[in-house]
């Protein structure tokens, strides 16, 4: 039989019973849910609290069955957009009929028509910040009367696209993925100031409160859909899940020119070589090691035309340590030499 329970003002679940999926309801403008999990022989425990501007409030499991137990509840749906950040540990999250492993660092915002739910293998710690859809229309409608349109550029946020967009088609049922980039060791500390900054708003209100939380949410928008800080896919539910680890691949080996090694993405992704090796000829038809000469090469002939760096500097940039082993790989790309690329590239600017 169906029920349904209150959480102090901030959601409201229904089909609290049902083995299939639970349906919650968000009942303020926004609210932030930290979860940590600890599982040792000497302390376990998985904590929950719960902040909103309405009310705050907070569970404790602490005992492995307790867990366990809540590993094994039915999923959820829910009406509002939740993203999810993984501050530390890593955890499972099951979308619809899928299952990913969520490391430190990623991050996910999650469609309000998707099933879902976050599994704890391990230690992990986890931050959700659930926003009402009347959020997001305000966000939208506040964007079009800013101070400073050529800095604050209305209408250019992708994430805020991506949230108006399904608010028009609630039936798409997609989600953002996004992986921090590998020159990006500042993450934590920046996730941690902004959504703290948002937290300490919520709980401390003040004159301006309200606004001081719409402005940092569109702060960590902007920060998260920086390439320079984090890599984001769009991801729909129905697509092939081998493509996202495809993806993060490629974002890693443009972040380090394809000068990556297997077992240093084996250690990012947690996959062994031979499989990222087959997920990679399944999109582009080369092994890694080809796809991953791909971008070197890119970036040398970018800084063949963009720079007056010597070869034998973007030589040693690109780690190369041989002449004739770098001239065949860039030949083989481009079918010249890089001399005669740059010479080629120079003689079509002049004209």
């Amino acid at each position: 039989m169906a029920s349904s329970y209150t959480v102090e003002n901030i959601i409201e679940q229904d089909n609290l019973n049902s083995g299939i999926n639970s349906y919650i309801k968000i009942l303020t403008p926004i609210q932030f849910t930290l979860e940590t999990c600890k599982m040792s022989k000497d302390d376990t425990y998985l904590n929950f609290l719960m902040t909103s501007p309405r009310e705050n409030t907070f569970y404790h499991f602490q005992t492995e069955e307790e867990i366990q137990q809540f590993n094994l509840r039915a999923p959820h749906i829910h009406d509002f957009y939740e993203l999810l950040i993984v501050l530390d540990g890593e955890i499972r999250q099951q979308i619809e009929q899928t299952e990913f492993v969520f490391h430190s660092g990623n991050c996910c915002l999650m469609n309000h028509n998707i099933v879902h739910k976050e599994i704890f293998p391990s230690d992990a710690t986890l931050l959700f910040i659930g926003m009402s859809k009347e959020l997001v229309k305000q966000l939208a409608e506040d964007e079009q009367k800013v101070y400073f349109p050529d800095i604050e550029k209305p209408g250019s946020n992708p994430i805020l696209k991506f949230l108006t967009d399904n608010m028009d088609t609630p039936d798409t049922k997609e989600y953002l993925d996004f992986l921090p980039s590998l020159n990006n060791k500042d993450w934590y500390h920046t996730l941690h100031t902004l959504t703290d900054n948002i937290l300490r708003a919520i709980m401390f209100p003040k004159l301006g409160s309200t606004y001081v939380i719409k402005g940092m949410l569109l702060e960590l928008f902007d920060y998260l859909s920086d390439p320079e800080h984090f890599h984001f896919t769009p991801v729909h539910v129905e697509a092939d899940t081998d493509f996202l680890l495809f993806t993060h691949i490629s974002h890693l080996l443009e972040d380090t020119n394809g000068r990556i090694t297997r077992s240093e993405l084996e250690q990012i992704l947690n996959y062994s070589g031979n499989y990222l090796n087959t997920i990679v000829k399944k999109y582009t038809n080369k092994c890694l090691f080809d796809y991953g000469q791909t971008f070197c090469m890119k970036k040398a002939a970018a800084l063949l035309s963009d720079t007056d760096a010597s070869i034998a500097e973007i030589m040693e940039e690109l780690h190369f340590t041989n002449t004739t082993h770098f001239y065949k790989c860039f030949k083989e790309h481009y079918h010249m030499t890089p001399k005669q690329f740059r010479t080629s590239i120079r003689g079509r600017m002049s004209q």
